[in-house]
C-alpha cells in the first residue's frame, strides 16, 4: 500500500493551456437531488465546477435546479419532472442518455436521489453506453448493491463503510477490520476504481497498488462531504485523468482543503461547503 504525497498529486493534475476553451476541459452530467434531499445536488455540482470541468450540467427536479442555480449560476440546467416520491421521473432520466450520446459526458450520479435511486440508475446505465466515465456515490451505490447493473469501463465508486458493506454483502465491522482487503474486493467485484472513504481513505483499482490518502480530519464526518468529493473526482475525469488518478487527486485535494479549513477555523465548526472555500488556497499553494 502506497501513501500519496503532494508531489504525486501535482504531477497528475491537468494543466490549463493558454489556448483552451470550455470544451477542452470536458463535461460533467450530475444526476442528483430530489425534493427531500436538495443540498446534495448543490454540493456535488459546485465540487465539479471548482475542480475545473468545462461544463457542468444538473439533471434534477425543478425545485432542486432552482436552488442550485441560485448558488452556482454557472451550472447548466436540465429540469426533470418529479414523480410522487419527489424523485426524478424515469422517462426524463432515460432521455439524458440520448442527450449526451453525441458528446459523452462524465456521469455523476447518486447524491440525494432518494427513493428514485433504482429507477433512475436503471434508466441511466441499463441500456446502451452513453457516458465517457461515471462516478457513483450515495444512493447510486445503494441501487447498485440492491440490483447490479453494467458500469462504464471508466467508473469510480465512492462508498463510505456502510455503503461498502452493502455492496459486498457483509457488515461494517468486517469492512473496518480489513479496509485494504475491502477496497480491493470492491475494485475486483465491480471491475472499477473504488474509493473507500474514512480515516485514511483508500483507492483501489484492479491489478494496481492500493493508495492511501494522508490528508483529511474528523471535520469531514458530516453529511455532504462525500457529495463535494464526488463532484471533484468527476471533474478530474472529465479533464482526461484516468479513474485511479482522478480518484487519488480528488481525495488528496479534498482532504487537504479540509485540513486548511480546520487549521483556520476548527474541525468542529467546519461544514462541507467550507471545503470549496479553502480549495483555491490548496491549489494555489
Amino acid at each position: 500500500m502506497y501513501t500519496l504525497t503532494k508531489q504525486d498529486v501535482l504531477s497528475r493534475l491537468p494543466r490549463r493551456p493558454e489556448d483552451a476553451n470550455k470544451g477542452t476541459f470536458g463535461s460533467v452530467a450530475a444526476v442528483a437531488g430530489s425534493l427531500a434531499y436538495r443540498g446534495a445536488a448543490a454540493l456535488c455540482v459546485e465540487g465539479a465546477l471548482r475542480c475545473g470541468a468545462g461544463l457542468v450540467y444538473l439533471a434534477s427536479v425543478e425545485p432542486v435546479v432552482q436552488l442550485v442555480l441560485t448558488r452556482t449560476p454557472e451550472c447548466c440546467a436540465l429540469p426533470c419532472r418529479a414523480e410522487a416520491d419527489g424523485g426524478i421521473a424515469r422517462e426524463d432520466a432515460a432521455a439524458l442518455c440520448e442527450r449526451f450520446a453525441a458528446r459523452p459526458a462524465v456521469l455523476l450520479a447518486g447524491p440525494g436521489l432518494g427513493p428514485a435511486d433504482g429507477r433512475v440508475m436503471e434508466a441511466l446505465l441499463g441500456g446502451e453506453p452513453a457516458w465517457k466515465a461515471a462516478v457513483l456515490d450515495a444512493d447510486a451505490l445503494n441501487a447498485l448493491a440492491a440490483k447490479p447493473f453494467p458500469l462504464p469501463a471508466a467508473a469510480v465508486l465512492t462508498p463510505h463503510p456502510g455503503e461498502a458493506a452493502r455492496l459486498l454483502h457483509t457488515d461494517v465491522e468486517k469492512i473496518q477490520s480489513d479496509r485494504e482487503g475491502a477496497a480491493r474486493a470492491l475494485a475486483e467485484t465491480y471491475g472499477c476504481t473504488a474509493v473507500l472513504k474514512g480515516a485514511g481513505t483508500l483507492i483501489a483499482a484492479p491489478g494496481e497498488e492500493t493508495l492511501k490518502n494522508p490528508t483529511g480530519n474528523p471535520g469531514l464526518a458530516r453529511g455532504g462531504s462525500g457529495d463535494v468529493l464526488a463532484g471533484m473526482i468527476a471533474a478530474l475525469l472529465a479533464q482526461g485523468l484516468t479513474p485511479r488518478d482522478a480518484a487519488a487527486c480528488g481525495v488528496w485535494l479534498h482532504g487537504a482543503a479540509a485540513d486548511c479549513c480546520a487549521a483556520r477555523t476548527s474541525a468542529l465548526t467546519m461544514l462541507p461547503h467550507d471545503i470549496l472555500t479553502f480549495l483555491p488556497d490548496v491549489l494555489r499553494a
